[in-house]
């Protein structure tokens, strides 16, 4: 069956209201704190635009203990 044109506009509305939706609570919504929002593209390369990140920090070495 065929949709009368009222339909389809009616079915039209709803979905821009509910993309409206989401974009709304996407910008309400608190940014983004991961590694890769945080920090500059190629991080720990060559490659990275900032030179003190070409290389990765020193890690701690860690002392494991022996279980009985």
């Amino acid at each position: 069956m065929r949709k009368s044109s009222k339909d389809c506009r009616a079915d039209r509305a709803s979905v821009n209201s509910r993309i409206q939706a989401e974009a709304d609570a996407a910008i309400k919504a608190p940014p983004v704190m991961s590694f890769t929002a945080t920090n500059p593209a190629y991080t720990y390369t060559s490659l990275c635009l900032d030179p003190k990140r070409r290389k990765p920090p020193a890690r701690k070495k860690v002392q494991h203990e022996a279980f009985r």
